[in-house]
């Protein structure tokens, strides 16, 4: 089994478990995106993490029989092969498991390194790659930072620390700069 790499912070959570699928050991994971675009249908190598505190936990034996988690958590596992069904996405993974041990890590939280995301389009952006960036007005002014991207249906909305929200829609947002973790917005602190 592999271990858990010293690359804190790398790690982005992307979904979370919801039981098995078939008879075989697959996982079925509910994405916390679009299941067309999740990167779960292209990364190779998931972290699975028990869950928070107060939810049921698999990284506690389960009580029964042949309900116990294959493996300790966290663990980085291999993902033979992914498809789209209902919602959700099917993974197979190495090691192989059993539809039981895929039962047991239900509610587990599935985690890819930000590195092995595919490469965004021109003037797309990951919303992890947003969190953190301060946001400036055009005169140098701070209206805070992005603590969170919410999606709306027809737009995405940067919630920053300060409680103000801006639409993610180029009639507002001027320039991203992500490497730099700067976002250029024409807003003022005071529009509600």
């Amino acid at each position: 089994m592999p271990r858990l790499p010293n690359s804190e912070g790398s790690w982005i959570a992307v979904g979370v478990i919801r039981g098995a699928f078939g008879v075989q050991g697959a996982l079925k994971v509910e994405p916390y995106t679009d299941v067309e675009s999740t990167v779960l249908n292209h990364v190779r190598r998931w972290l699975l993490q028990a869950p928070a505190s107060g939810s049921a936990s698999p990284a506690q034996p389960s009580t029964k029989p042949g309900r116990q988690i294959p493996f300790q958590l966290p663990a980085v596992v291999g993902v033979q092969a992914t498809k789209q069904h209902a919602g959700f996405v099917i993974a197979t993974i190495t090691p192989a498991i059993t539809r039981e041990q895929a039962l047991a890590l239900k509610g587990s939280e599935v985690l890819v390194e930000r590195v092995d995301f595919p490469a965004a389009e021109p003037d797309e952006y990951y919303w992890a790659d947003l969190i953190g960036c301060a946001v400036v007005t055009p005169s140098g002014s701070t209206l805070g930072t992005v603590e969170a991207v919410d999606d709306h249906g027809a737009q995405s909305v940067l919630r920053l620390d300060s409680g103000i929200l801006i639409p993610f829609v180029s009639a507002f947002i001027l320039e991203v700069a992500p490497t730099e973790k700067r976002i250029i917005a024409d807003w003022a602190a005071d529009w509600v």
